[in-house]
């Protein structure tokens, strides 16, 4: 598993490497399949991931309270005051048209396999996250400009819809990908 916070997961990566390169080594045909079972391994966590996005809406967001805080520069030491605001959650009222953002960010969703001499990873991850938007989708909140006029800006309630299915089904993953390399192993075994 790729990514600066994975879950906790044990699949030693020269042991899957090495497995992988004997069945390369003797049949690239199985091979092709070993890694098509080993990208599909995936597909239970990214159905989940899809479903949370074709779900519900979010509810909106509201600044409900200002407080100004005084902070102070580590470097030069000199004093500044910041605004920060707190958050509430309120009904949409007009929910507004759909650009398709969520089923853009539903459909860049893959799983990723990576085996190599200097790294082996299968991971799943968006393609496009800043064209599709999924970069600050999965976030609690985000502010944008209302149909592009920068003077007016608004808060918008994200969906966090990737890390959690991601951890719960990492497990399963990993078993996938163990039995889809055993499965190659013992293909070769038949054919000799």
């Amino acid at each position: 598993m790729g990514g600066a916070v994975t879950p906790d997961v044990k699949l030693d990566a020269s042991d899957v490497r090495r497995r992988f390169d004997s069945i390369r080594e003797f049949s690239p045909t199985i091979a092709r399949a070993v890694r098509r079972d080993m990208r599909r391994s995936g597909d239970e966590i990214i159905a989940e991931q899809r479903a949370i996005l074709a779900g519900p809406l979010p509810r909106g967001v509201v600044v409900t309270s200002q407080r100004t805080v005084r902070t102070r520069n580590a470097r030069s030491g000199k004093w500044a005051s910041r605004k920060l605001n707190s958050y509430g959650e309120q009904d949409v009222k007009r929910p507004g048209r759909g650009r398709g953002l969520r089923s853009g960010i539903s459909t860049s969703l893959k799983t990723r396999v990576v085996i190599a001499a200097s790294r082996t990873a299968v991971s799943i991850r968006t393609s496009g996250a800043k064209r599709t938007g999924a970069n600050f989708w999965q976030s609690k909140r985000f502010r944008h400009p209302v149909f592009g006029n920068r003077e007016r800006m608004v808060y918008q309630a994200g969906q966090p819809y990737f890390w959690e299915p991601a951890f719960k089904g990492a497990r399963r993953m990993a078993d996938r990908i163990d039995t889809a390399l055993d499965a190659g192993l013992e293909a070769i075994s038949r054919k000799n």
